[in-house]
């Protein structure tokens, strides 16, 4: 059993991932209303703002809770593998087609965000089902 101290520490580092999460859903809604108005530099900004969000998200998510965090044995399944091999690649692909362009085609990027935010809705219902199993600290958080 993890002392207190663990404890804290994993709620804290769980509670920062949650905000990131918060961040990138509030970004992808900014972007979205953005790409839908069809306003050229807003998008751009937001976009940027976005995929930065994602990749931070992402990282933190893989380094820091599912491998500091939770026991292998709620993320390193057949199962989970697969959807968040899958979602990291969506995100990853979309970040690295929009992350530095100077061109918004509009079109592009609300189909894509689409496929985006259904990749995050995927991975979101994952994360809090693993979540809601019982932590095993792997490493100790700072």
């Amino acid at each position: 059993m993890p002392e207190l101290s663990e404890q804290l520490t994993a709620q804290g580092a769980i509670g920062v991932f949650l905000k990131g999460r918060q961040r990138l859903i509030v970004q992808l809604m900014q972007l979205s209303n953005a790409v839908e108005r069809n306003h050229g530099e807003q998008t751009q900004i937001y976009l940027a703002k976005f995929c930065q969000t994602l990749v931070d998200y992402l990282s933190n998510g893989y380094f820091r809770i599912y491998g500091d965090l939770l026991s292998p044995r709620a993320w390193a399944t057949p199962r989970v593998s697969a959807i968040i091999e899958s979602t990291t690649s969506t995100a990853i692909s979309f970040n690295d087609r929009h992350a530095r362009s100077r061109a918004v085609d509009p079109a592009s990027v609300r189909e894509e965000l689409t496929s985006v935010a259904l990749a995050l809705e995927i991975r979101f219902e994952l994360e809090d089902e693993m979540l809601s199993q019982p932590l095993e600290h792997q490493t100790a958080l700072v």
